[in-house]
């Protein structure tokens, strides 16, 4: 399996912006007003094996919610668990030749605010 392409989506109350993200290059980096969270893959993004994320948040801010979803074929949601070493989670296979995934973290700030985070991956079967 093979990361084939990357966008990040950042969705909030003022309406959808979007960014180019690529994972493949090392990192997505988030604006949650004046804070930057950081989210990369710290292992080979792979199906059907364990996988290590770094999620790197300002003191101010809460992870509250993460997990992710199939895109073209929904496999339901697979949550993403914080651990001493980092943030894993588990892909499932797929029968498709490209599956399209989605990564969603709610970031939650001092005020109670939520905003939803998305950045999208692909694993390839070729």
């Amino acid at each position: 399996m093979s990361l084939s392409g990357v966008y990040y989506k950042n969705v909030n109350s003022q309406g959808n912006l979007q960014k180019e993200c690529d994972l493949t290059v090392e990192k997505c980096t988030f604006v949650y007003e004046n804070n930057k969270i950081i989210v990369k893959f710290l292992s080979p993004i792979v199906t059907e094996e364990e996988l290590l994320l770094s999620i790197d948040l300002p003191k101010e801010l809460k992870l509250t919610k993460a997990w992710i979803e199939g895109v073209n074929m929904f496999m339901g949601k697979t949550p993403i668990m914080k651990e001493d070493i980092g943030y894993i989670t588990f892909l499932g296979s797929c029968n498709l030749a490209q599956m399209q995934w989605r990564l969603i973290l709610h970031i939650e700030n001092q005020n109670g605010q939520v905003k939803t985070y998305s950045a999208a991956f692909y694993t390839s079967n070729e």
